[in-house]
């Protein structure tokens, strides 16, 4: 696929969610490896838009990865903490995380009309944010924790969550988001 046509796709998509959900599964396509988005790109696909994303966080094989998005037309930039992210118009911010998720939970694979993409754990991703509102401070992330905890309430693993909280020292914030959800 040339530039040309990834553009041409992804200006059919109907939301910004969908976009990304199309891109991750397009890049794994095009790649021929596994493709993962996580962190706030993954919530937005999950939320369905109810969350947007800054940016899209892609773990996978870097130099492959880089290889397509040269391809498709994206550049790179220097970014906050010294990050380098790709760029292109209207997708915004690429950041290639690393090559392996830190999970030992499986990915979710949704499919598309291009192809399934992969989302990290919704529980991983309820943890991080958890992590993250307790180092910074954060009512925003801790609520972003619990729009997604509460739209999947009945299909998340909650002792996992809750031993991972442990784990991360973020038990109380665990308790509070369970309070809310129910």
């Amino acid at each position: 696929m040339d530039e040309r046509e990834f553009d041409s796709v992804l200006r059919k998509a109907r939301s910004p969610a969908q976009r990304v959900a199309w891109f991750g599964a397009l890049l794994a396509k095009e790649s021929g490896i596994p493709v993962v988005i996580v962190g706030g790109s993954a919530i937005e696909v999950y939320t369905e838009g109810e969350y947007v994303s800054q940016d899209i966080d892609i773990v996978g094989d870097r130099e492959q990865l880089a290889a397509v998005l040269r391809r498709w037309g994206f550049h790179q930039e220097e970014g906050r903490s010294g990050r380098t992210y790709w760029v292109k118009k209207p997708l915004g911010l690429v950041d290639l995380v690393g090559a392996r998720m830190k999970s030992s939970l499986s990915p979710q694979t949704f499919q598309t009309p291009y192809g399934s993409v992969s989302l990290a754990p919704l529980e991983d991703l309820i943890t991080r944010r958890l992590m993250r509102a307790g180092a910074e401070h954060s009512t925003e992330l801790f609520r972003e924790a619990v729009l997604i905890a509460h739209r999947y309430r009945g299909v998340l693993d909650w002792e996992y969550i809750r031993a991972d909280a442990q784990y991360e020292r973020v038990l109380p914030l665990f308790e509070q988001l369970r309070t809310l959800v129910g």
